[in-house]
């Protein structure tokens, strides 16, 4: 059967077993949402209520398809364009993410979202670099927004706070329901990709107003992620050129660059998403790169700081990756994905294209065939994203009353809808 009728009719199947076994969800879409299809802000479930719904989701999943939702693709077009169109049918991608120059007219992007979430069996993390200051992919939107090192130099939660909220608001006015922000680094040294991006050089300072920034976001509707993890804050290059290496020591490590994240994923409202990025600690692994690196995405923030939320990697093209640095030889963008999900990373920041899409997802394939990646590992990471999904309001499903309710027949699902330049990540 064709893959894409086979996933449609799979996740028909399991959508309507769980619609009828579950209560109506209860819409709470704000007057600022725009009313574009899959877009809503649903009613928020508890962490355990979503994970069952995301378990009983997975049973009608095919690998594909799962993979799929592992991947956060860019769309090269500034319109809902035939290469666009493509992507979505094809991989059917869990996320997207979103540059400046995709975003000119609120009218504009408003329609290239809401086509791509049409096409979107699973609704889609739409997601932005949005940091504020020159980090601030709606600034021919709206108007511009303070950056993380003006927030510092105010040191008032209630102002960063307020600039979350705000965001939020422009954010689901576009129809972006994730932000990659707020950036957590400690800032240590003058580096080249930390000017204005930091809101402080203490732990305690980047806690107090990330962490209320970050409530800003998530308490108005939109999932906030924590970057550069585990910390830029040392760093001397940018990691978009060549590999940065943090000299520091392990116990440096613990009490400044990992400080911010120990506290908020503590909190009342744990970040939706971590993203790691290309750096080198020597002090926990003197050959991985962060994102590739097992003891640091599994051993650090899975063990350590008891993180089970969603990791996402940088872009996975960058020249920290792809390039020989001290022992690290490189790695083309397809194997640093799958040693990125290997490591502990759920979804790969990859995409720009449909050629680039299918051979990140045929290696991860191959890899499951080989034994590379075990299909508990793959379904870890779908759960994950998935959890979030249903979590934060995207899925709108009530948890179940009857837990064994069985599924539909397949004669009972009518009018199926068979047919339904690089940007760079801060």
């Amino acid at each position: 059967m064709h893959r894409r009728v086979f996933n449609v009719l799979a996740l028909c199947a399991t959508c309507l077993w769980l619609a009828g076994c579950a209560a109506a969800a209860n819409v709470t879409s704000t007057a600022s949402a725009p009313r574009t299809p899959k877009t809503l802000v649903w009613q928020r479930m508890s962490h355990d209520q979503a994970q069952t719904l995301a378990l009983r989701y997975m049973a009608g999943m095919s690998l594909d398809h799962k993979i799929g939702q592992m991947i956060m693709e860019q769309f090269l077009s500034a319109t809902y364009d035939a290469s666009a169109r493509q992507i979505m049918h094809e991989i059917q991608p869990g996320a997207l993410v979103l540059y400046r120059y995709q975003m000119t007219s609120l009218p504009a992007a408003q329609a290239m979202i809401a086509g791509a979430q049409h096409d979107s069996p699973i609704p889609m993390l739409v997601s932005a670099d949005n940091e504020g200051g020159f980090i601030d992919n709606l600034s021919l939107m709206f108007p511009p927004r303070p950056s993380a090192s003006e927030i510092g130099y105010r040191n008032d939660p209630a102002f960063a706070y307020a600039q979350g909220k705000q965001y939020a608001h422009d954010m689901l006015l576009v129809g972006i329901n994730t932000d990659l922000a707020p950036d957590v680094d400690v800032q240590t040294v003058d580096g080249p990709d930390q000017s204005t991006r930091t809101f402080g050089s203490t732990p305690q300072q980047v806690i107090r107003l990330a962490g209320a920034e970050l409530k800003g976001f998530q308490q108005n509707g939109v999932i906030g992620t924590l970057k550069h993890f585990p910390g830029l804050g040392a760093a001397h290059t940018d990691a978009h050129l060549s590999l940065p290496i943090i000299t520091e020591t392990r116990d440096q490590i613990e009490n400044i660059d990992l400080a911010p994240y120990r506290a908020l994923i503590n909190s009342d409202d744990p970040p939706g998403m971590i993203m790691t990025t290309d750096l080198l600690m020597p002090a926990i692994d003197d050959y991985w790169p962060a994102e590739l690196s097992p003891a640091i995405i599994t051993g650090l923030l899975r063990n350590e700081l008891h993180y089970d939320g969603v990791v996402l990697t940088d872009a996975l093209y960058m020249k920290g990756l792809t390039e020989r640095t001290g022992n690290f030889p490189g790695v083309d963008q397809f194997t640093a994905g799958v040693l990125a999900i290997k490591a502990g990373c759920d979804m790969l920041l990859d995409g720009y294209d449909i050629y680039s899409s299918r051979a990140m997802v045929q290696a991860i394939e191959n890899a499951v065939r080989n034994g590379t990646l075990t299909l508990d590992r793959i379904n870890q990471s779908v759960r994950r994203i998935l959890t979030l999904k249903f979590e934060r309001g995207l899925l709108p499903f009530a948890p179940p009353s009857v837990p064994n309710a069985p599924q539909p027949q397949l004669a009972s699902l009518i009018s199926l809808p068979l047919d339904a330049p690089k940007g760079v990540v801060a």
